[in-house]
């Protein structure tokens, strides 16, 4: 279904929406051998305090009548878990970020740890309740052991965070079930800033990298320069990121790129593009895309993305499928993306790659799916 569009009675422009196809998608392992799966999934909350059920997000895909996959690994990037609008906020965190969070707690109901532990417990809620579902479906679960009766079952353990970064507005989350963890290796974190005078950290990047049954996977969440015009800045800041991560990188088996890098449409006619939008026929945009013109003339390297099966995520009127129309026209754009590279490609798989119909924020959120050989 394409992006329809309907008339106010007293509006006189066509509301253009966002509208999504109902994903098909039964998970049945491709590769050979033992595999891991892993869901990595980005968000702009454009400094909301979320309210919203997120199991649209990270569920979808995942959920079908009769069957709930769990992956294995969860991967989450959130952009502007705070409000990044204010200039105190932002310049002061280009200098110190600790200090001024402290600093901010009487102007901003809640500081960093309770930003990091309120999106824990959301993420938390959501990955028991898909543990629910799966037990519903197959009367078992991984690591579950039915003989220990002493020893109930509880879903709320199937998972476990593996590692929680936030810088200023970027927050990183990594969950892996229980079981696996004693195979987790070498986990370190690393946090590069792109924003205020080149080194703020009101822009930039998280990046974890872990092992797992000898795998070495890279996962880095990153917010870039907004504006149209700025996709030089963009450009440069995406190339010091990657530069930034490039001294493991040849010790990289899988990298994971994804986050709210703002990447626009180089096309001059707003109607135009509303237009394509009406008529369902979004794909034709795509050609206009920064980051997909960067991906196909090789300025990014190896790095690569799944077929995009979803119209532009930004720019939405929040609680609402509606594009903004405000009059500032703005182009609705692909800004939150997912990029991977892989070393091997025979040992790794992309099966999905999606958007979702959460309403919250002016972006929708984006996941794909992918299978590791081990």
């Amino acid at each position: 279904m394409g992006a329809g569009y309907t008339y106010g009675k007293t509006e006189k422009k066509r509301a253009v929406m966002f509208e999504l196809e109902e994903p098909d998608f039964k998970y049945k392992s491709k590769l050979k051998g033992k595999s891991v799966t892993m869901l990595a999934a980005s968000w702009n909350v454009a400094g909301k305090r979320i309210d919203e059920d997120i199991s649209p997000w990270l569920m979808r895909g995942l959920c079908s009548e009769d069957t709930t996959t769990l992956p294995d690994i969860l991967i989450i990037g959130l952009q502007e878990v705070v409000d990044l609008t204010a200039r105190k906020r932002q310049c002061g965190y280009a200098m110190n970020a600790t200090r001024l969070d402290r600093q901010c707690t009487s102007l901003y109901s809640y500081t960093k740890d309770n930003v990091t532990k309120l999106w824990q417990m959301r993420v938390e809620k959501c990955l028991a309740q898909m543990v629910m579902f799966s037990i519903h479906d197959t009367f078992q679960i991984g690591a579950l052991d039915e003989k220990e009766e002493e020893d109930p079952y509880d879903p709320a353990k199937e998972y476990v965070c593996l590692r929680a970064r936030q810088m200023v507005g970027l927050l990183s989350l990594v969950y892996i079930r229980t079981h696996l963890l004693p195979e987790i290796k070498n986990l370190k974190s690393e946090q590069i800033g792109t924003g205020f005078m080149g080194v703020g950290k009101n822009k930039g990047a998280i990046g974890i990298r872990f092992s797992i049954r000898g795998r070495r996977v890279l996962f880095v969440n990153m917010h870039l320069d907004s504006g149209k015009e700025y996709v030089d800045r963009r450009n440069l800041s995406f190339t010091n990121i990657q530069e930034a991560e490039a001294g493991d990188r040849e010790n990289e088996d899988i990298a994971i790129y994804l986050g709210d890098m703002n990447y626009r449409l180089n096309c001059q006619d707003l109607d135009q593009v509303f237009d394509a939008l009406n008529n369902g026929e979004w794909k034709q945009l795509l050609k206009y895309d920064q980051l997909n013109q960067r991906i196909i003339s090789g300025e990014l390297g190896d790095l690569r993305e799944g077929k995009i099966t979803f119209p532009p995520t930004y720019k939405l009127v929040p609680m609402t499928d509606l594009y903004d129309q405000d009059g500032k026209k703005r182009f609705p754009a692909w800004c939150d993306r997912i990029l991977y590279w892989t070393a091997k490609e025979s040992t790794f798989i992309n099966h999905f790659y999606i958007a979702s119909p959460l309403v919250s924020s002016d972006h929708k959120p984006v996941s794909s799916f992918f299978e590791i050989s081990t």
